[in-house]
């Protein structure tokens, strides 16, 4: 049996974990798109098939945890989240007795993964290679957040309550000010780009452009766009120097 064969089942568990995901910016759309942003970014990098499924099968899980309350903390969740998917991964593998590499290996990836633990985990048992593809794993993530439908799902979500919209500027200010969309690999760049340039040109849309200005003000939204663009510029001018010394 193949390695892609025999992670077949953890895929489809997966699949049905996050369909009853209580996160709505985290449920299976996302574990999708994550799944093919992997794809995408790891499409010409040189991977055995070992280590393309074991990616494949971390991005199928490393939102899992999201499934286990229907109150997911953003607190608790940002700091566990993909210890606890790492042993509901781990979880299935014994019960479907699929431990095999490939699992192991994925199920290392989402170790090395967390918040808490990532660093000393990655430290004792990441070989440069497995650090490769945890790199690949977390800039598919990344490359999610600004995601237009994503945005769109949370912008309806922000309209049913005050607290919602809360967090909808805080999601927004999070992704600006941190180096949640620096990527770490030279592939992954390319598309984040293209993804920012999509969510600026989204947000001037007119309809979503009033709704921004009537909940956060014109300040803001000015501002937010300058940074957006700030971040572009950066990105492109990585992208070109890169582009330079591979020719």
């Amino acid at each position: 049996m193949s390695f892609t064969k025999s992670i077949k089942k953890l895929k489809e568990e997966a699949q049905k974990q996050m369909s009853h995901s209580f996160d709505p910016l985290h449920d299976l759309r996302h574990v999708e798109r994550v799944v093919e942003n992997t794809k995408k970014i790891s499409q010409n990098i040189k991977l055995s098939q070992k280590e393309r499924d074991s990616l494949e099968l971390a991005a199928w899980w490393h939102d899992a945890s999201r499934a286990l309350s229907n109150k997911p903390s953003m607190i608790w969740m940002a700091l566990f989240d993909d210890n606890l998917s790492a042993f509901a991964l781990l979880f299935y593998a014994i019960r479907y007795r699929v431990i095999n590499s490939v699992a192991i290996k994925a199920f290392v990836i989402l170790m090395c993964s967390g918040m808490v633990t990532g660093k000393f985990m990655t430290k004792i048992f990441a070989s440069q290679r497995t650090r490769l593809v945890l790199n690949l794993l977390k800039d598919a993530d990344m490359m999610d957040v600004l995601n237009i439908q994503r945005f769109y799902e949370a912008g309806h979500l922000a309209k049913l309550s005050k607290n919602n919209l809360r967090k909808f500027r805080t999601l927004i200010w999070f992704s600006l000010h941190t180096k949640i969309l620096e990527m770490k690999t030279i592939e992954a760049r390319v598309y984040i780009e293209e993804t920012i340039k999509n969510f600026i040109n989204w947000l001037c849309d007119t309809e979503v452009y009033l709704w921004h200005k009537e909940n956060f003000g014109q300040e803001w939204l000015e501002k937010t766009l300058l940074q957006l663009e700030n971040r572009l510029n950066s990105i492109i001018e990585l992208n070109n120097i890169s582009y330079a010394v591979a020719n």
